[in-house]
C-alpha cells in the first residue's frame, strides 16, 4: 500500500472512529439516580413541582421529566423545575436533614460531589440517602446520612441523552 493511501486510510478510519462514539451536538446528557437497594429514581414531589423546597423523593423510574437530573458544575438541577438538589434547613448538617429542590444559589448545600456510588454533599459531608433505613416505598424521602455502605445511600446514574 502507497504511503499516500495510508495516510488517507489513517485519517478516513480516525474519522470514522470519532463520529461513531460522539455524542450528538443538538443532545444533553441528562441521569436517572437510581437506587441501589429500591431500583426506584430519584423524583421531585408532587409529580415534579416547580416550588422552592419540594421534597426530593425515590419513585418508580418513568423517565419522566421530574426525575432527570443534570450537572451544572458541582450541582445537579432538576430538569423539569430547573432547581437545584440541595439540603434543607439552608444545609442542615444533621442526619435525616430532608434533600429538597431550591433555587440555585452557589451555596455549598447545593454542591455535591460522586464517589464510589455515593452522593456526597460539600456542606455536611453526607451522602444522599432513602429515608427509613431505605424504604423501597415509592415516596420515601431522600435525606442525608453518615455514610455506612448500605444500599440505601448507593446510586446509580443511568445517562438519557435528549435532544435539546
Amino acid at each position: 500500500m502507497s504511503r499516500f493511501r495510508r495516510t488517507v486510510f489513517a485519517a478516513v478510519a480516525a474519522a470514522g472512529l470519532t463520529a461513531a462514539t460522539a455524542t450528538p451536538a443538538s443532545a444533553a446528557t441528562y441521569y436517572n439516580l437510581v437506587n441501589f437497594k429500591s431500583g426506584k429514581c430519584m423524583s421531585v414531589e408532587g409529580n415534579g413541582s416547580d416550588a422552592n423546597g419540594a421534597n426530593v423523593i425515590q419513585w418508580s423510574c418513568n423517565d419522566g421529566t421530574e426525575q432527570l437530573w443534570y450537572w451544572s458544575g458541582s450541582q445537579l438541577k432538576n430538569s423539569k423545575s430547573g432547581k437545584c438538589l440541595s439540603v434543607a434547613g439552608g444545609g442542615s448538617t444533621a442526619n435525616g436533614a430532608e434533600l429538597i429542590q431550591w433555587s440555585c444559589n452557589g451555596g455549598a448545600e447545593q454542591a455535591w460531589e460522586p464517589s464510589g456510588g455515593y452522593l456526597f454533599n460539600y456542606k455536611s459531608g453526607k451522602v444522599a440517602s432513602v429515608s427509613g433505613g431505605g424504604s423501597t416505598a415509592n415516596g420515601a424521602e431522600v435525606v442525608q446520612w453518615s455514610a455506612n455502605g448500605g444500599g440505601e445511600q448507593g446510586w446509580d446514574f443511568v445517562a438519557r441523552f435528549i435532544d435539546v
